[in-house]
């Protein structure tokens, strides 16, 4: 009785069917008023235009209006931008199709979890006549759409569950293109978070040689901010050349040939100084290019400093060859020519030549010894005014026409440091004095106590040294001055092998400006603790020492 019932509202409902009807009948009365077998005729058009009308209401199929509502429906779907829009228009036109209370959709697996409730929040989607459809996206299980039970506790018929399953298809076309953008724009997200936290420089370039993007890298490489680089022409803001100094922007642009290439060149970065990039200019697809940017400045400074030390070394290991080879050529040609003289002569040459030569390997042997184990060191309680004091007799010795002042506070005793190191650091320094200082000028020893620590220091009436490379000039093959065009040989290795032993030590070293000119190269050790007893004098001023060991501590003296 219901389905019948269902029929005949569906009927009652469609205008044209009404129409039909209402005509039918009318005709039939008045044929029947005329002829009686005119009123049979009508009598059977109005039975077969009502099995007609009967039959469209049994729900054989879509009814026009019905379809013009899916069709509607369809239409806002498409236009959905996001689940959420999608959700809300799906529940919206659920309710409207099938007079349902209520409505929930849920939409997971793209983007994120959307839940969407609309119609009477007291109708619940769980209950007795309640209906739900699968969502898909192209196949793939997505969600879900519920619908409450009709208000009036009739089931939905079964026009009405078509009309559901139709419209939980047609939003399936909708989730695949929202998952599709869903999935672009994480992709586009994850490309965009590499560019942010990259640390290599990297800018695309049009067809028009403008600038397209610009990641906070290159911003930082070269001191131009994004929104100043983006849309400004590539040769504006990015001016390279290489090591040869020709331009690489412009013309001469690698990225316009339309080839991989990967070049090293040279700008100037932010605040001036200096840069080097390896660069790598890819075409796009779309026409244009990108360039990746990484900045290798500290490594082309490392391959220089190497070359330059290759070339430094090379150069002071051939200056003592030298002579030597040159002397042995003669004392194999012209032996039975040369003067006991002449030959004590060379001999006195060779034998310099090689004790220079020998020194040179030592400090590049010492130098590869604390780069990879460090120093080892043996540390006891030192006379450290007697070092001091045989020190400057041997430079006294080697060389008598300088004058090598020397001063040791008597407050002076004793030391806790290595021997041959502190020696070594010492001499290092006095022969410094001498190679950078006007010969016949004099050097000056000063050896001091300051709380615990003992403080020595050679000065010397050279040119000095640059405020700028104080600090510089004891990292390993520092030297000032160019290596060929320099009076003074070595290879830089004296200062730096002498802060590491210091430091092993537990004291510290450095360089400053003496008064009224010159260098002043300072170090301090340990000091033992101090007593009252005093040595006699030796052969310079009076000392105090002690025997009584005391714990080394580290001072911040400069």
């Amino acid at each position: 009785m219901e389905a019948m019932h269902e029929r005949v509202s569906a009927v009652g409902r469609d205008p044209v069917l009404v129409v039909a009807l209402g005509c039918s009948v009318a005709l039939a009365v008045a044929g029947a008023l005329i002829d009686p077998r005119l009123g049979l005729l009508g009598l059977a058009a109005v039975l077969a235009l009502v099995v007609v009308a009967w039959r469209l209401a049994a729900g054989t199929g879509l009814q026009i209006q019905q379809i013009e509502r899916l069709r509607l429906a369809e239409l806002a779907l498409a236009s959905a931008e996001t689940t959420e829009a999608a959700a809300q228009e799906l529940a919206e036109h659920a309710i409207a199709l099938l007079g349902a209370p209520g409505a929930t959709v849920i939409i997971e697996g793209i983007g994120d979890t959307v839940r969407v409730t609309r119609g009477d929040p007291r109708a619940s989607v769980y209950g007795d006549g309640s209906r739900m459809r699968l969502l898909d996206d192209a196949g793939v299980p997505c969600g879900s759409i519920a619908v409450s039970a009709r208000s009036d506790g009739r089931d939905y018929t079964a026009q009405q569950e078509r009309m559901l399953d139709a419209l939980a298809q047609r939003v399936s076309s909708t989730l695949h293109r929202l998952s599709l953008i869903s999935e672009v724009e994480a992709e586009r997200h994850t490309i965009a978070d590499v560019l942010e936290s990259s640390s290599d420089g990297i800018f695309t370039v049009g067809l028009d040689l403008i600038v397209r993007s610009w990641n906070p890298a290159m911003a930082r490489i070269t001191g131009i901010p994004a929104a100043e680089a983006v849309g400004a022409p590539a040769s504006h803001v990015f001016s390279p050349v290489d090591e040869h100094g020709e331009r690489r922007y412009g013309a001469a642009d690698p990225g316009r040939s339309g080839e991989p290439q990967v070049r090293l060149v040279r700008i100037d970065g932010a605040g001036g100084e200096e840069r080097w990039l390896t660069c790598s200019w890819s075409p796009l697809s779309e026409g244009g290019y990108v360039v990746v940017a990484r900045d290798d400045t500290e490594r082309k400074k490392l391959q220089d400093d190497k070359d330059g030390w290759i070339a430094q070394v090379s150069h002071e290991l051939r200056t003592p060859l030298t002579p030597i080879k040159g002397f042995l050529h003669t004392l194999q040609e012209r032996d039975a020519e040369l003067t006991t003289e002449q030959r004590h002569r060379i001999y006195e040459v060779m034998t310099r030549e090689e004790q220079r030569l020998e020194s040179l390997v030592a400090s590049l042997l010492q130098a590869t010894t604390i780069d990879q184990n460090g120093l080892a060191v043996d540390v006891e309680v030192l006379d450290w005014p007697a070092i001091v004091h045989e020190q400057v007799d041997l430079v006294r010795r080697s060389d008598p026409s300088r004058t090598i002042g020397l001063r040791v506070d008597p407050g002076v005793t004793t030391v806790v440091a290595d021997a041959a190191l502190a020696a070594g650091v010492l001499s290092n320094l006095l022969g410094n004095g001498l190679k950078y200082s006007p010969p016949g000028s004099p050097i000056e020893v000063e050896v001091e106590r300051d709380g615990a620590h003992v403080v020595t220091v050679v000065r010397d009436h050279g040119p000095g040294v640059p405020p700028g490379d104080r600090d510089r000039i004891f990292d390993k093959f520092t030297r000032l001055g160019d290596h060929l065009t320099r009076p003074q040989q070595g290879v830089g290795l004296g200062l730096y092998i002498a802060r590491s032993s210091i430091e092993q030590m537990g004291g510290q070293i450095w360089c400053d400006e003496a008064p009224g000119g010159g260098a002043r190269f300072g170090f301090t050790l340990p000091a033992e603790d101090p007593v009252d007893e005093v040595r006699p004098e030796r052969d310079g001023p009076a000392h105090a020492v002690s025997d009584d060991a005391g714990a080394p501590r580290r001072s911040a003296l400069r």
